[in-house]
């Protein structure tokens, strides 16, 4: 930033412009090398440093050096009575001259000034005029600097991050492998310059600082392209963990955004037209989660089959009377025995067979009474 004293031709100014134009003609018609048109005998301006310091945070210090150029063509003497006592929450010091240094043409003098930035609602304007003195023809030039400065709760550019639940962290729990589990990041500006945010600025990483990618950006509001979000607006982003295998994790995702300067709102030394983004700001959310493995799945147990048929003897017959036997099964759903086919009761069944061996009995007792008949016909 230059800032230039205000010049009037003097009568010294005039008597100089008049020879310069005598030496024009002579360098005209007899080839002498004429002095610049536009040379000024007094002059100085400010060739680095911006005395507005645009908006600060609160509580900080801010420093910056000043340099004071003699671009005359005469030698100069500088004052600076109220830079020496320049009021809080400025205050100057280095200060390379007094009131007579004698700074030569192209010469520079230097100083420094602090600004102890005060609390919010306190903005600060100070006027400051410097007065350099000809040291050839006495004529005296003024410059005026005004150091200006803004507190702010925050830095002027500033962001925060918060995740599903208000937190500053996202924990994904316990995920199924091949399940997933998502977490949205709001971003919120709370400075007084826009930011610019964009996906290809999102870095996920490990606790090692690795790339981690179980974890990815799955949607946003901004994009690749980018876009601007202004102090007071959110902008938001998805995360989805999609662990490939079981075990747990940590790591981060890095969000960075750059803030836009403009003109109205001042960070750096230089004077701003325009847009223009500074360096990254970063902000770093935690993450977790764990990933378990998928259990098979049991198959239906199998009803164990019925028991086998069970044999129930019969009364054996002594002698000749051979023995039988009926076939049972039980019922399925009762405990009483019943027939696998036909279902008659068991006491059923024994009663049949008791008579089965009386029929027998009384048949063999009848054959034996007709051998004994024809025996003793014989």
């Amino acid at each position: 930033m230059t800032l230039r004293a205000h010049t009037s031709l003097s009568g010294f100014g005039r008597r100089a412009l008049g020879a310069l134009a005598v030496l024009g003609a002579f360098a005209f018609v007899g080839g002498v090398t004429a002095a610049p048109a536009n040379a000024v005998p007094l002059d100085f301006v400010v060739s680095s440093g911006d005395p507005d310091f645009g908006f600060q945070k609160t509580g900080t210090v801010q420093t910056r050096t000043f340099a004071l150029l003699n671009s005359g063509d005469d030698d100069i003497t500088i004052e600076a009575p109220t830079l020496r006592t320049l009021s809080a929450p400025f205050a100057a010091s280095a200060i390379s001259f007094t009131n007579t240094t004698v700074i030569a043409p192209t010469g520079h003098a230097t100083f420094t000034v602090t600004y102890t930035v005060p609390a919010v609602g306190m903005p600060s304007d100070v006027p400051v005029v410097l007065f350099a003195t000809d040291q050839v023809t006495g004529d005296m030039r003024l410059l005026t600097l005004r150091f200006k400065g803004t507190p702010t709760a925050t830095d002027p550019a500033h962001f925060t991050a918060t995740t599903s639940g208000g937190g500053t962290s996202a924990d994904f729990g316990t995920v199924s492998v091949g399940s997933f589990a998502a977490k949205d990041v709001t971003l919120t500006v709370d400075g007084v310059l826009p930011i610019r945010f964009s996906t290809d600025n999102i870095t996920i990483v490990d606790s090692a600082g690795n790339p981690l990618p179980s974890v990815k950006v799955t949607a946003s509001s901004f994009g690749t392209a980018g876009a601007v979000t202004n102090p007071g607006v959110t902008a938001a982003f998805e995360l989805t963990y999609s662990p490939l295998a079981a075990g747990s994790f940590t790591g981060s995702a890095r969000v960075s955004g750059f803030a836009v300067s403009t003109g109205s709102a001042r960070v750096s030394e230089s004077a701003v037209s325009g847009s223009v983004e500074t360096s990254a700001i970063t902000v770093v959310v935690p993450l977790s989660g764990s990933a378990a493995a998928i259990t098979p799945t049991t198959p239906p147990t199998t009803a164990p089959a019925s028991p086998g048929a069970t044999v129930t003897p019969l009364p054996t017959v002594t002698g000749t009377t051979a023995s039988t036997a009926a076939v049972v099964a039980p019922r399925p759903g009762t405990g009483t025995g019943s027939l696998a086919e036909t279902g008659a009761p068991v006491a059923g069944i024994v009663g049949l067979g008791a008579m089965v061996g009386l029929l027998g009995f009384g048949a063999l007792a009848g054959l034996t009474v007709t051998r004994r008949r024809r025996a003793n016909n014989a």
